[in-house]
Parts: C-alpha cells; structure tokens; sequence
C-alpha cells in the first residue's frame, strides 16, 4: 500500500475526520514555512517577495512525485514561492553555491541544472519535501518549497475547509519566518468555494 509524504496510506487517512485531515493539513503548512525559512536564510535574511497566498490546497494527482493511485479528489500537495532581487544580479550560476552548501550542511540529496537560459538547484529533503532555487538572468531569483502529495478522503471538503477559512490576505514582502497566521478550525466559512 503506498504511503503519502506523511508515511500515511489511504486507509490511515480513511480513519480520520475532516477535522483531523484539517490539523494535518495546518502541521504540514507550518513545517512547510520552516524549510522556507531555513533556505531563505541561506542565500538572503532580508525581504522577500510573495508571488501569492500559499494558505491553500494544491490539486493532487499531478503533484511532484508520483503516488500510485492519486488524483484530483483524493491527494493534494502544498507550495509556496518566494523572490528576491539581489543588487547587480544576472542569474550567474555562482549564485546558487550558497544554496547549494546550504543542502550539503543539511545532507540533503540535490542536483544542479540550467533550464532555458537559467540556473536551478534543486533538493529533497528527508521527510517528503522538495526545494527548488532559481537564478534569472533578470535577475529575480525564485524559491519554491512544495511537498509530495498527501492522502486525503475528499479534496474539495479539504479545500473548502482549509480555502474556506483564508481570507486570501498576504503581504507584499517579507522576511525569512514571516507569513500569515494559519486560520483555526473554529473559524468561519469567509471565501466559501464558488460553483
């Protein structure tokens, strides 16, 4: 039976509540902004730029590595990106050594690669987690830390849970460790889904 990122199968995550899935959900976005966090730290600990909210569920079943069996109602997988410009940059590919020791002191398995003109290392980390860091020749240098797909029993109950709860704010920019706070179970239904 394939487990999810969380080493869950299906038939764990059938045991569980919506209200369960939602705490999950919650554990997996905070240590999502952990590993966002560390990295950040590694190539800049001053502002960031948002591209978006990432308090939200990512549709399953096309996520970043397989999960046998997954699709659009029964996984999900959580992303987020941040950018920064660095004074003088223009993607050189030196520019990623900082995150690329970054991935060594953390023993994580990682590969280095140069898609259409940019520049892109790239790690996995030990508990079912991806990073990816881009230099631009622009000069725009892009974070993305995204997890493997996760077991649920219903992704639009998931989604309106978790969705139906943010209130879609985030800021323009921020530092390393800041970001919304992740809306309670008790909350209200404010941004229900539109059919």
């Amino acid at each position: 039976m394939p487990t999810d990122a969380a080493r869950l199968t299906q038939e764990d995550v059938a045991a569980m509540s919506l209200h369960e899935e939602f705490d999950a959900y919650r554990q997996h976005y905070h240590h999502m902004q952990e590993l966002l966090a560390g990295a950040q730290r590694a190539v800049n600990d001053g502002p960031w730029d948002w591209t978006g909210s990432d308090r939200g569920t990512e549709v399953g079943g096309d996520g970043v590595a397989p999960l046998a069996g997954s699709d659009a109602v029964n996984s999900y997988f959580l992303r987020t990106d941040r950018i920064w410009a660095p004074p003088g940059a223009t993607g050189d590919p030196r520019d990623l050594q900082p995150m690329v020791d970054y991935f060594d002191e953390q023993g994580w398995r990682h590969r280095e690669g140069h898609p259409a003109g940019t520049h892109d290392t790239w790690a996995k980390t030990d508990d079912g987690w991806q990073i990816e860091y881009v230099v631009q020749p622009n000069g725009r240098y892009v974070l993305t830390v995204y997890s493997e797909p996760f077991w649920t029993n219903d992704g639009d109950a998931l989604s309106e849970a978790v969705g139906g709860r943010n209130d879609g704010v985030y800021p323009d920019e921020s530092l390393p460790g800041e970001y919304p706070p992740f809306p309670d179970w008790d909350d209200p239904i404010i941004n229900p889904p539109k059919i």
